[in-house]
């Protein structure tokens, strides 16, 4: 589990390119999530369920919304804010 010190971005990126196995040099912040022809919506849920494992924080149904997953750079938003 991550320090509560904030968001691992190099971590979040290797998991979220081998959860959607994709290639990890074409994952970027702005890599899109939420609605993606990428990331399946069964992908979406291990990311979510790696996310609250990793940073120990709980992610409600009503979360999961492009505000929070729409990219990579909103996920790590949502993270640093649950955190803080």
């Amino acid at each position: 589990m991550s320090t509560q010190s904030g968001v691992n971005l190099d971590s979040l990126i290797d998991n979220i390119a081998r959860i959607a196995k994709f290639p990890k040099e074409e994952v970027k912040m702005d890599f899109r999530l939420y609605n993606s022809r990428v990331v399946s919506s069964l992908s979406m849920l291990e990311i979510m369920s790696f996310v609250e494992k990793e940073y120990g924080i709980v992610i409600l149904p009503e979360e999961m919304i492009e505000d929070n997953f729409g990219d990579i750079g909103k996920l790590k938003e949502m993270i640093d804010r649950k955190l803080a």
